[in-house]
């Protein structure tokens, strides 16, 4: 029997989305912080109640590069601290990656164009980014 392309984990108010071709797809883009084509998908941690060993859903990943990615997880901060400081908000984008992804396969009109994603989110962060940049190249 195979496995279905996407299932639901939980009951839980917000349902807990596996998706094993959208973290690929996450993965591919460019890191939202440096646009690195070289990326994970990471989870936001913070973005929904989880139980023991409970990632959170695969609708909560944004692409990060191995650098940023390490840089998040030892930065001596909280993951919900890092975006602060950078003011991202790291919920919002992951919501943005997750409609257009959706939405490209829904509409068979759709033109698989990224350039709309790169208008409502890495536009949107280039600025955030140019006030933080001391920090996000701090070496680690």
């Amino acid at each position: 029997m195979a496995t279905p392309k996407c299932t639901i984990q939980s009951e839980d108010k917000v349902q807990r989305i596996k998706d094993k071709e959208y973290l690929k797809w996450v993965a591919s883009n460019p890191c939202i912080l440096c646009q690195d084509t070289r990326c994970q998908a990471h989870h936001i941690t913070f973005a929904m109640p989880r139980g023991i060993s409970q990632k959170v859903g695969d609708q909560y990943t944004v692409p990060l590069c191995y650098k940023h990615h390490h840089q998040l997880h030892t930065n001596g901060m909280s993951e919900r601290d890092f975006w602060s400081k950078l003011d991202i908000d790291a919920v919002d984008i992951c919501g943005k990656f997750y409609d257009h992804y959706h939405n490209m396969w829904k509409n068979k009109n759709f033109f698989y164009d990224d350039s709309m994603l790169w208008r409502t989110v890495y536009d949107e962060l280039v600025p955030k980014i140019q006030n933080n940049i001391d920090f996000l190249l701090q070496p680690k």
